[in-house]
């Protein structure tokens, strides 16, 4: 994947990990209730920041990005399959966060469905799709449920990639 935009707004103060934080967007403190971003992202800028907050560990903040993009492909094309793929990493992800390995193997699995490698999408150019199918695979064989307690502290775990 191309290089990473600079423009992009900054981190959030937290990552939501459910029962560890404030939720983002219903609760009163939430991170996200005043945020949005520009109307003049491209399709693949939404793309780029989902992957900046989940390189960032920002798991849950990655898949409501990324559910955006979904929506506006429209659920169903070829794009908009591979984005939903995406979603389902970053919720295994937050499964990992929240120790749960029942619901990190099943969101990782069916993400590795999704995450098809030969996509000539250029949404997609770069290998991202691969590098991603590579961690939902990791994720669904050994999820790191124990790599570090819940808490809404981003810390990526090891070895995921978009």
């Amino acid at each position: 994947m191309s290089e990473l935009q600079s423009d992009f707004p900054d981190l959030p103060p937290y990552t939501y990990v459910p029962g560890y934080a404030p939720h983002p967007v219903s609760d009163p403190n939430g991170h996200m209730r005043q945020f949005s971003l520009p109307d003049t992202w491209s399709q693949r800028d939404h793309l780029l920041w989902g992957k900046r907050l989940f390189e960032h560990g920002y798991y849950w903040e990655a898949h409501e990005a990324w559910e955006h993009l979904w929506l506006e492909l429209g659920r169903t094309s070829d794009d908009a399959l591979a984005v939903k793929g995406l979603i389902k990493l970053a919720a295994s992800a937050v499964k990992c966060r929240e120790g749960n390995a029942t619901g990190a193997i099943r969101h990782a699995t069916r993400a590795t469905e999704l995450l098809r490698a030969d996509s000539d999408s250029i949404l997609f150019e770069g290998g991202h799709l691969k590098a991603a199918r590579k961690s939902a695979k990791r994720i669904a064989e050994s999820p790191p449920v124990d790599h570090v307690a819940p808490s809404d502290q981003p810390v990526p775990l090891p070895g995921l990639e978009t």
